[in-house]
């Protein structure tokens, strides 16, 4: 007989464990579904010693397993699959996070490692989308080259396709539907508004915007300071944009607009709410 339980439930991972004192679960995957669609799926390999203790195999029974939902996915009806099998846990008494723990677990939703790979495996992103979004978690930035043709457009039209491949990335890092502002004429001092406006209107998600120009510029960057942790010692790290470059910045890394950066004045992509 096949047995288990859903600990822990949020919008980005979900912990459990499946035990059996016939058969090793050390190893089988198991799959996270929300009605019937497949939103997640990893290894039962993580050690309980209370499962230990209780006889249920060598106490390698837990899982611990990454979730991209849907903006409209209620994650109390999530369960877990035992994949090859007909075993299926549906939530008892599941612990649901309180409302800030899930803020902070949602703003890591979609973006850490794990999960980014299992979107890639899936096909729901690309090659190029992972790349840009590993970094863009890794190092709270990601530089964009746009193609060569680019550079023969008008300006207006430059603009706007820059604005459509931002838009395209922002999307993705937001893991919703969004609509875009082109702010043009902004400085650096203006970020520090934008990035408390993102905060307020997408508070599950880092604040992350689109840094253009027709000209090219530089701007300085905390590399990591969004994760609060930075090395002693550490200085910015200088980043070029305009031009061909489309700049995907997130706004917790303290940008800066160093001396002699070039351009002082560009054109700021930023995320907003759909109009209904």
């Amino acid at each position: 007989m096949i047995q288990g339980h859903i600990d822990f439930v949020s919008r980005a991972r979900v912990e459990g464990w499946v035990a059996s004192r016939d058969i090793p679960m050390r190893g089988q995957r198991v799959l996270a579904f929300v009605d019937e669609t497949c939103v997640g799926g990893g290894l039962v390999d993580v050690f309980r010693q209370d499962l230990a203790d209780a006889g249920l195999g060598d106490g390698f029974v837990g899982f611990r397993i990454p979730v991209a939902l849907e903006p409209w996915h209620d994650a109390r009806l999530l369960d877990i699959r035992l994949e090859g099998s007909a075993f299926l846990l549906k939530q008892g008494r599941a612990c649901l996070a309180a409302r800030e723990s899930v803020g902070e677990d949602r703003r890591r939703q979609g973006r850490d490692a794990e999960s980014l790979s299992w979107m890639l495996s899936r096909g729901w992103i690309d090659q190029l989308q992972y790349d840009a979004l590993r970094l863009l978690g890794q190092l709270g930035v990601h530089t964009q080259i746009l193609p060569p043709a680019f550079s023969h457009l008008e300006p207006r039209r430059r603009c706007d396709e820059a604005a459509l491949i931002a838009a395209g990335l922002l999307e993705l890092h937001l893991l919703q539907p969004m609509a875009l502002e082109i702010r043009e004429n902004r400085s650096i001092e203006d970020l520090a508004a934008i990035r408390a406006e993102l905060r307020e209107t997408f508070p599950a998600a880092p604040p992350v915007i689109g840094l253009w120009s027709p000209r090219r510029g530089i701007v300085a960057i905390e590399e990591g300071g969004h994760h609060g942790v930075l090395a002693d010692g550490a200085s910015p790290i200088e980043h070029g944009f305009g031009d061909r470059e489309l700049l995907i910045l997130n706004l917790d890394t303290a940008p800066s607009l160093p001396r002699g950066g070039g351009a002082d004045r560009f054109i700021a992509f930023v995320p907003c709410r759909p109009e209904a």
